[in-house]
């Protein structure tokens, strides 16, 4: 399976009209969650039918921060156990103890995943653009231009809000794999953002740099912002930024170029029954103020599985409601002092530990550590968002 295929040795038909579950969605949260359900020997998995609009996917790069040890570990291409940050006037480098900032290519986990899908007699895919899902008279469905397909559970991928809705922002960048003619990067450090190259004219942006030998690394340069960039813009500045930085001779082995949504779900994502479910980015799985999701979805996977169990509640939206206000905080300021954020972001890497911050961003600390943490930040464009924040 190569380019982000998906297999063209399943059937592009269903092979029949009424499924236990029904996915809509076969990217990183659908497969998560469908290999969890044939797993699960507790929920006696009859019938499973995934529903895709094609067979092939965008390749991406999924990276996290986790201990050692999880379900994916045997896909982590790469991992590194310190994170760097750089802003003017701060350089930060540290160990994240007993986290590792990690690294997954798509084509590695849709591989995997399907690998295990294809061996099972009960899981089906069908590769067509879903039409509607709809509850009519208490019969789950999802509608095809080749016919209906019903369920006793509906789990869709698909957000059911505006991307108008305020405030919205992209984190959108363009990397590339280089390999350069000397040894010049620290394999064991990732630079989570450096903001040491400035340009009046884009006030918002950083680059990142996954090093996977002492020769080749991504460098990527990384935009948060209403609108996109075109092509030259991002090309030019990461140019400026390995000739000031990187400054040996370098080849271009790949490119990376992508878009992730930062937007907060509604004041109330509430399953459309009790039966038809959303996940990944419809249940809010990307969070908002960092475009990380693959930890959140398989966080999420484990408790629709202990909610199919009875075990548990499931959350709607996945994030406690003070973490979705600190990230509507968050973009709110991105929109309206974007010139600002790299001091703000200063503040919090001079001020606080990076597994600290991580813990944070991660959505595993409590309230008192939240407020060490925004004691330590400026308040005056905190304060200023609070006054005068639309509701």
């Amino acid at each position: 399976m190569n380019n982000g295929c998906l297999g063209t040795h399943y059937s592009f038909i269903p092979m029949r009209t009424h499924y236990q579950y029904i996915i809509v969605g076969a990217g990183c949260a659908g497969l998560q969650l469908a290999v969890a359900l044939v797993r699960e020997k507790n929920l006696s998995l009859e019938s499973l039918l995934i529903v895709e609009a094609a067979a092939t996917h965008e390749e991406k790069t999924w990276c996290f921060w986790y201990p050692k040890n999880h379900l994916f570990e045997h896909l982590v291409k790469k991992s590194w156990k310190n994170i760097a940050f750089s802003a003017p006037g701060v350089s930060v480098k540290e160990d994240l103890q007993s986290l590792r900032y990690q690294y997954i290519s798509s084509v590695d986990f849709y591989q995997d995943q399907l690998s295990l899908l294809q061996q099972d007699s009960r899981v089906d895919f069908l590769f067509e653009p879903v039409q509607a899902i709809s509850a009519d008279s208490g019969i789950n469905q999802v509608v095809t231009a080749k016919g209906n397909i019903s369920a006793e559970y509906i789990f869709h991928s698909q957000p059911s809000y505006p991307v108008s809705e305020k405030p919205f922002l992209w984190q959108h960048f363009l990397g590339w794999e280089i390999e350069t003619a000397t040894d010049v990067f620290d394999v064991d450090t990732a630079t989570m953002m450096d903001f040491s190259l400035s340009d009046t004219t884009h006030p918002l942006f950083f680059h990142y740099i996954l090093p996977f030998s002492s020769r080749r690394a991504l460098v990527e340069c990384t935009f948060f912002s209403e609108n996109l960039c075109e092509k030259e813009v991002y090309e030019q500045l990461l140019s400026q930024y390995i000739a000031k930085f990187i400054p040996v001779p370098f080849t271009i082995l790949t490119k990376e170029v992508g878009k992730i949504p930062m937007s907060l779900p509604p004041k109330k994502l509430i399953a459309e029954s009790s039966t038809i479910i959303p996940i990944g980015t419809a249940a809010g799985c990307i969070k908002a103020s960092t475009g990380y999701s693959f930890t959140r979805g398989m966080k999420h996977t484990q408790a629709i599985i202990g909610w199919l169990k009875k075990e548990n509640e499931l959350p709607h939206p996945v994030s406690a409601k003070r973490f979705l206000f600190y990230d509507r905080l968050f973009l709110t300021l991105i929109q309206r002092y974007p010139q600002q954020m790299p001091g703000i972001f200063a503040s919090l890497f001079k001020n606080n530990r990076v597994a600290f911050i991580l813990q944070f961003l991660a959505e595993q600390t409590n309230l008192f550590q939240e407020a060490l943490i925004f004691i330590r930040l400026p308040k005056r464009y905190f304060i200023k968002v609070l006054l005068n924040r639309t509701k």
